[in-house]
């Protein structure tokens, strides 16, 4: 009875592995979009040429940055938890490709562990 039992047992966690794993590695999305200055592009919808000055300024002092994907989502882009704005302000209203974690909740999006792709 014991031997079934840790076969049984031994069957099911090694039939589990392979989700697990499907999991981590699925982990990490590549989304293309714009980088914007959230707070002009939110309050105004300020972004383009126009804006690049202003956008450089607001995302070199900190304000929160982000990516208008491809996909037709705004996603706020932080680093492995801390900002990522010293790489992304020589980038602003450029097109760029990002690697990261992805979530939503309650209607924002995120991408965590963020990654410029070259």
């Amino acid at each position: 009875m014991k031997t079934t039992i840790h076969a049984l047992v031994l069957f099911l966690v090694s039939s589990l592995l392979p989700i697990s794993s499907l999991h981590a590695q699925d982990e990490k999305t590549v989304i293309k979009g714009k980088v914007v200055d959230l707070v002009c592009y939110l309050d105004h919808g300020a972004e383009g040429e126009k804006h690049l000055k202003c956008a450089k300024t607001c995302i070199g002092s900190g304000l929160p940055v982000g990516l208008k994907g491809e996909d037709g989502k705004l996603y706020l882009i932080v680093g492995e938890h801390k900002p990522i704005n010293s790489e992304l302000v020589s980038k602003a209203q450029q097109i760029i490709t990002v690697k990261g974690k992805v979530v939503s909740k309650d209607g924002f999006n995120l991408i965590e562990n963020a990654e410029i792709v070259q």
